[in-house]
């Protein structure tokens, strides 16, 4: 599965592996939990791309989010070896929206894309649906 980060002038395209973390669920609940405010202010989403790994880190701090990738070339995330690729400040909505529109087009080609067959398990359509309840609640209210 590869996924892609866009913001601004930046963009990062990454693969995806289905082990060992399940990376996708990971993601999709640290983004509901933060959307909500039901999370802690620092959260950090493994990603698996074998053998590289990469950590999303999110940091909420007053309605604003610092989102950050770290690139790091295998499982033993020497301290040294890790190297910022992506980095991005905004509202929790404007950080959370890209997420959503690159999720929601990956849940539209999960069929035709035989996810569960290449991801080992079926897309989290339930996570993904109160991911976009938020969503849609938090559009509505930056609209008022």
């Amino acid at each position: 599965m590869s996924f892609r980060l866009r913001a601004g002038e930046q963009s990062l395209v990454m693969g995806a592996s289905h082990a060992p973390n399940d990376s996708l669920v990971d993601l999709i609940e640290g983004l509901t939990a933060m959307l909500a405010g039901s999370s802690s202010d620092h959260i950090t989403v493994r990603w698996n791309c074998e053998p590289e790994e990469f950590d999303f880190v999110f940091v909420t701090e007053d309605g604003n989010v610092a989102f950050a990738v770290t690139r790091y070339p295998d499982h033993r995330r020497a301290p040294d070896a890790g190297r910022e690729v992506f980095a991005h400040s905004d509202t929790k909505l404007n950080v959370c929206l890209p997420f959503w529109r690159e999720l929601r087009g990956l849940q539209r080609r999960a069929d035709t894309d035989v996810f569960a067959q290449n991801w080992r398990r079926p897309f989290p359509q339930r996570e993904m649906q109160n991911f976009t309840k938020l969503i849609r609640a938090a559009k509505r209210q930056s609209a008022l």
